[in-house]
């Protein structure tokens, strides 16, 4: 298949174009001297930034954590210094008689009786209580309850979500 007319130009073109940009490096790599010459290059953002580990005492009145090393990886981050607060304690999304769906750090985690689960223990038995369910460890202490009201068990017993 002969290539058609609008394709051989675009080709012409590209490769005049690759063959410019390679006689202008070599041009500047044989008569700049070593300098890179480009007007205007001063005022690029790029070249204001610190570079290498600034040396000496933080400016009088600067926090402590504010003093800390600047990470000089892609990201340029800042060590965060910020207190997290701690994970919330898994809740109970719904309940059955034979699993238990919680919600641990934004997840929503399915456990049956006999499962460890990282924030709360060991399930020993997910019973019915005062009309809602509560999840029990081994020795029968309550971890969780959920009311009635609030189960949504039967959002998780359809195998597709429009039957």
């Amino acid at each position: 298949m002969i290539p058609a007319g609008a394709d051989i130009a675009l080709r012409a073109v590209g490769t005049a174009l690759a063959g410019v940009s390679i006689a202008f490096a070599g041009y500047m790599l044989a008569y700049g001297g070593g300098q890179v010459r480009v007007l205007g290059m001063e005022h690029l953002a790029i070249f204001a930034q610190p570079r290498g580990l600034i040396v000496g005492e933080p400016p009088p009145g600067t926090p402590p954590q504010a003093a800390g090393a600047v990470d000089m990886a892609e990201t340029g981050s800042v060590a965060d210094l910020t207190r997290r607060p701690l994970p919330a304690r898994p809740g109970i999304v719904a309940a059955r008689s034979d699993r238990v769906w919680l919600r641990i750090e934004g997840k929503i985690v399915s456990a049956t009786p006999g499962e460890d689960v990282a924030g709360l223990g060991r399930i020993g038995a997910i019973v019915r209580r005062n009309g809602g369910w509560a999840v029990l460890d081994d020795r029968g202490t309550t971890l969780l309850t959920l009311s009635s009201s609030a189960n949504g068990a039967a959002l998780f017993s359809r195998k597709l979500i429009f039957d």
